[in-house]
């Protein structure tokens, strides 16, 4: 299987790993108002857990899981990453499937924080869609141009949960769902076919 696309990896490094944080939006209620400050809360978190140097491998790992699983609504990603095949799955595919898809998420990008400079995000504004609530921000740093970045928020229980992250357009969770059913395609449609392909890759990564 393909390694993620930059727009994923841009999606995740840049938007988690975030120094500085500053509002300057208006608040449009509390549901929107709540999930702006559940990212600056994200941000403040991965700074102070993922970007020391002396962190392990291992260490990393547990720790960008514990933020993963906080932070976003991972089984609820994998199940729409899946798509129209989540249905055709077994119970005990479907089990396997999301940790493996978490698994793959945490081997592909725990070890990177501590290899970026400091950015600063500042929260754009935010509004309501239904049952999303949608924070716009904008990323500095550097000479590089600022990153516009979408955060696409549920609120299942009491609690936020991250469902999208939309980068100068372009969706995370979109982009994973047209890789994995290409995958699936192109190996007689079976999704069995795919968790092989996940296990291959994960095991490829926690090998480097």
């Amino acid at each position: 299987m393909k390694p993620a696309t930059r727009a994923i990896t841009t999606l995740v490094t840049l938007s988690t790993l975030l120094i500085s944080v500053h509002c300057a939006s208006v608040r449009a209620d509390d549901f929107t108002n709540g999930a702006e400050q559940f990212i600056v809360s994200l941000a403040d978190d991965a700074t102070s857990s993922l970007t020391s140097e002396t962190l392990t491998e291992k260490e990393s790992q547990k720790k960008f899981r514990g933020l993963l699983n906080s932070y976003f609504d991972i089984n609820g990603i994998g199940k729409w990453v899946l798509g129209r095949y989540w249905r055709k799955t077994s119970k005990s595919e479907r089990l396997e499937y999301l940790v493996l898809f978490e698994n793959l998420i945490v081997s592909t990008y725990a070890n990177r924080f501590n290899k970026y400079t400091k950015e600063k995000l500042t929260v754009k504004g935010s509004s309501r869609r239904g049952k999303f609530a949608l924070v716009k921000s904008q990323i500095n740093g550097g000479k590089e141009k600022p990153i516009r970045i979408e955060w696409r928020l549920t609120r299942p229980n009491v609690n936020y949960k991250i469902f999208d992250i939309v980068i100068e357009g372009v969706s995370m969770i979109r982009t994973q769902r047209s890789e994995f059913s290409s995958v699936i395609r192109r190996n007689g449609g079976k999704v069995s076919n795919l968790l092989a392909a996940l296990r291959k890759k994960t095991t490829k990564l926690n090998q480097k």
